[in-house]
């Protein structure tokens, strides 16, 4: 598929720049109640819990590509979730050096109410649209992901 570049008139620029941050705002909002609802966990500790409950069982290399961050960093936020009990660190029986992560029956439980939020937020947000307006906002809004290349 070919994706012709197409003039963008600058009040238009405006009004998506805007839209983005209100978005950018209700997003936020939203995973800080996520947070609140896990136990008062970190957003990127609330990542990670996200991560491990989809994967259910996943290398801690895994974990820091996805999020984007160094092992130090990973290692020190895993220490705060096993210590809340809500991740199982294990040594591979293959190799010593690679560490499994998986969620503690409360970690699945927090997954759990994670996940029925989500459920809750998207019924909330595309109720009021038709099967298939519901699935070109999701259509769009993948193509926004994709096309977010930063351009600062």
């Amino acid at each position: 598929m070919v994706i012709t570049s197409m003039k963008v008139k600058e009040e238009t620029k405006e009004k998506f720049a805007e839209a983005m941050d209100l978005l950018v705002r209700a997003i936020k909002n939203n995973t800080e109640n996520c947070t609140k609802l896990c136990g008062v966990v970190s957003e990127k500790e609330l990542f990670i819990l996200n991560f491990v409950g989809q994967k259910q069982n996943v290398k801690m290399s895994d974990i820091a590509e996805n999020i984007a961050a160094p092992m130090s960093t990973i290692t020190s936020i895993m220490d705060k979730l096993v210590e809340r009990k809500l991740i199982n660190r294990d040594h591979s029986g293959e190799d010593r050096r690679v560490i499994n992560v998986s969620l503690t029956t409360d970690g699945k439980t927090a997954f759990k109410s994670l996940q029925n939020k989500k459920k809750k937020t998207a019924d909330t947000m595309l109720s009021n649209y038709s099967e298939k307006e519901q699935t070109l906002i999701i259509k769009h809004i993948n193509q926004l992901i994709a096309s977010s290349n930063p351009h600062w």
